[in-house]
């Protein structure tokens, strides 16, 4: 076992039944789950901005080829099976919705990258053509300028693709966890 997963281990409990870690979220009612701010019927709310952050920072300690559970303890709430159920559904097109726009922000990068890519070729193109007027130094540090401009495009695009895109595929891949996520309730009155 690494040292990561031993680390882990520590942090996190299993579920006995599918070896998945445990996201263990303690609330008062359901109503905390949500986000103060909107009014929204119960099916439609935003997620509390905290109970992101908190689920986010807790699916980043864990290694992306695991697998997550979401158990959710309420102190003050009864159980209303109904309720569960919508929850669930709920979380899975929160999350969906999420996948969904991170798709369309690597779409726009990937877009973006192709047009840096196709700018620095034609700067770096036409520097080539330049390169043989060197005594004049306007047109030699035209040429230059033309040169720069076409490695910062050309390195634009790779940043882009490589780094942007990398931090989106790493989060869409934590949204697709948490879609995918058995989520269990539990309550201070019946456990």
């Amino acid at each position: 076992m690494s040292k990561t997963n031993s680390l882990v281990e520590k942090l996190y409990d299993r579920n006995p039944e599918n070896g998945n870690f445990i996201i263990e979220v303690s609330l008062n009612n359901y109503e905390a789950i949500f986000n103060d701010w909107d009014h929204a019927p119960f099916k439609r709310k935003d997620i509390h901005p905290g109970l992101i952050s908190f689920l986010e920072d807790s699916i980043d300690d864990i290694p992306i080829h695991f697998c997550i559970d979401i158990s959710f303890y309420f102190s003050d709430e009864k159980k209303d099976v109904i309720r569960e159920e919508v929850l669930r559904k709920w979380f899975k097109t929160f999350y969906s919705f999420y996948v969904e726009l991170e798709k369309n922000k690597l779409r726009r990068i990937m877009k973006n990258a192709s047009l840096y890519l196709f700018i620095s070729a034609l700067l770096l193109t036409s520097s080539y053509f330049g390169v043989g007027h060197r005594d004049n130094i306007v047109s030699y540090t035209l040429t230059e300028i033309v040169v720069v401009g076409g490695w910062v495009f050309l390195w634009e695009a790779i940043s882009r693709l490589t780094f942007e895109g990398r931090r989106i595929r790493r989060l869409i891949k934590n949204y697709k966890r948490f879609i995918n996520a058995e989520i269990v309730f539990r309550y201070k009155n019946t456990a």
